[in-house]
């Protein structure tokens, strides 16, 4: 008669929320009858109908004492960084057992535990926080079909939670502890809604559908190629044997060394056959082309030293190469499915436009030297400015510029520029260093995107050539669809206003975020599994600390 009556409770408790939740909404503005939410997240909440399908067994009268959250954190403070996490899941389900019911641990809790069991996967490898008290208590030992004696308990309900919220983070999320800022990479890592991942988990959402709404849609073809070299290195385990070329070769040429470029190429996917003769024949220069493009080199049919040093490079050292970028790829948020972005990947120097979360267009860029370094960091264009002055910083003007007018006491004056309140800039025209038009996403490092009269620096392979902005290949293309849909700028208007010769800025109705990625290998639109060099030596750092534990 008592559990009857408890149920009975509990489900007057459950239409009173209900009936509370609809009038509520209705006469208590936006806000009212939303979920609590963590502040934190930028992944939308579910809503509270998801919440209350969330409770597994909702008359079960299993509840927890909400001090037991601050005693488990106390106990276990590895899972501190969760500790709004907690209180926001739990707060929205009346502090519900979660992963218990009246028979005991649930469906997914046996799921959870064979993920935590299986820690070292083709993907990612960690530790798992307090694995023998874990073990211990839910008799992982004893075998994985027999838990029948573990009992409803704080300790165990909040332990799953805990290891939840930190497999969560370690698999979608960064892997990494600590801040980003040291490896000077200033994107502000994507935030995971670690609450309401674990609500679609115990309504029975499998692990591989919660990533596809939360990772970044390049991730899984990188992880994808991660699987095929794994399976290159077991085929072929240990180092290649090297390849040299003593001079270019081109289709047509004889070499002896064409069977082993060729059987190369074969191995690492980029030609169907690895057998043939010794003569470089049209079939192989198609495969030579696309393993050319795949290394961002000019698809030219020419077997370079350059080209062969790259067949070189160990597939074990692509293997971590691959590791590096998809951690990097965990700490950046999806490409919107609607609007526009940017993406400017220094090492590939290239520039993509997304529209609705395609890739529509790129083009070419210069990005920073090796001693000016373009900064790794995101914002929103705000404005097209417009036949711009250039503001010339104070490290160039010491560098450069005060040597300059020692020499030359017209230095100014030939390079078109003037004093203005102590400082110098360049005033409008061709030969100003910004070109006809830049692009302002305001940020600390004053770091933009801009035209340049240097336009033989974007036929070049490798393009670090700045101070540090961006120069941009085809600037007017870029002008035209950041001012599409204002009516006003017509093609032929932005035509005018980059060669009106005064300075004219221009501010940009929408949202559109731009990124200065680094990213090493990728797999770009076609699906083809894409390498660049390190250009400012920041892979090995960063694999050192994966493979550490940071």
């Amino acid at each position: 008669m008592k559990g009857r009556l408890s149920v009975v409770k509990a489900a007057y408790l459950w239409l009173s929320m209900c009936f509370l939740q609809v009038f509520g909404s209705a006469c208590g503005g936006s806000d009212a009858g939303k979920l609590v939410s963590n502040s934190r997240d930028t992944i939308p909440m579910v809503d509270s109908s998801a919440v209350m399908r969330s409770i597994a067994h909702p008359l079960s009268g299993l509840s927890l004492d909400s001090g037991e959250i601050d005693r488990f954190l106390k106990k276990f403070p590895d899972f501190k960084e969760f500790s709004e996490d907690f209180r926001l899941f739990y707060r929205n389900r009346s502090f519900n057992y979660a992963w218990f019911d009246q028979g005991g641990l649930i469906e997914q809790a046996g799921v959870l535990l064979a993920h935590l069991e299986e820690t070292k996967d083709r993907y990612i490898s960690y530790n798992v926080p307090y694995q023998d008290t874990m073990r211990s208590i839910f008799l992982l030992e004893d075998g994985p079909d027999d838990r029948s004696g573990i009992k409803p308990d704080p300790t165990a309900e909040l332990m799953m939670t805990g290891q939840y919220f930190h497999y969560a983070r370690k698999r979608w999320g960064q892997r990494l502890d600590g801040k980003l800022e040291s490896l000077e990479w200033y994107i502000p890592r994507k935030k995971l809604d670690y609450a309401g991942m674990l609500i679609e988990t115990l309504e029975g959402r499998n692990y591989d559908s919660i990533a596809n709404t939360v990772m970044n849609q390049y991730y899984f073809g990188l992880r994808n190629a991660l699987t095929r070299y794994r399976d290159i290195s077991e085929k072929y385990p240990g180092p290649f044997s090297p390849i040299s070329v003593s001079r270019q070769l081109k289709p047509g040429d004889s070499s002896l060394v064409i069977p082993a470029i060729r059987e190369r190429l074969n191995i690492l996917g980029y030609l169907p056959s690895g057998t043939g003769t010794s003569v470089y024949d049209r079939g192989m220069a198609a495969g030579v082309n696309r393993y050319k493009k795949s290394m961002g080199m000019r698809q030219d049919s020419l077997i370079t030293k350059e080209m062969v040093k790259e067949l070189n490079v160990p597939v074990r050292k692509r293997i971590e190469q691959i590791l590096v970028n998809l951690e990097r790829l965990r700490w950046v948020p999806r490409v919107p499915d609607k609007g526009d972005m940017i993406l400017v990947n220094i090492p590939e120097y290239e520039l993509h436009y997304f529209e609705d979360g395609k890739k529509v267009w790129d083009c070419n860029v210069v990005v920073g030297k090796t001693m000016t370094k373009t900064v790794i960091f995101s914002g929103n264009i705000k404005h097209v400015v417009f036949s711009p002055y250039w503001y010339v910083p104070p490290s160039i003007i010491n560098k450069e510029v005060r040597p300059g007018m020692a020499r030359n006491p017209n230095y100014l004056a030939s390079h078109n520029m003037e004093w203005n309140g102590g400082n110098v800039r360049q005033k409008p025209g061709p030969g100003n260093s910004l070109g006809q038009v830049k692009f302002i996403f305001p940020n600390s490092n004053n770091i933009y995107l801009h035209d340049t009269p240097s336009k033989n620096l974007f036929k070049e392979d490798s393009r670090a050539f700045s101070h540090g902005c961006v120069r941009v290949g085809k600037p007017r293309d870029l002008a035209i669809r950041i001012l599409k849909g204002q009516s006003e700028w017509t093609t032929e208007n932005i035509d005018a206003a980059m060669n009106a010769g005064v300075e004219r800025f221009v501010p940009v109705k929408k949202t559109l975020p731009v990124y200065i990625g680094y990213f090493t290998a990728f797999v770009d639109a076609q699906g083809e599994l894409n390498f660049r060099k390190d250009i400012y030596a920041r892979d090995e750092r960063l694999y050192n600390m994966l493979v550490s534990g940071n």
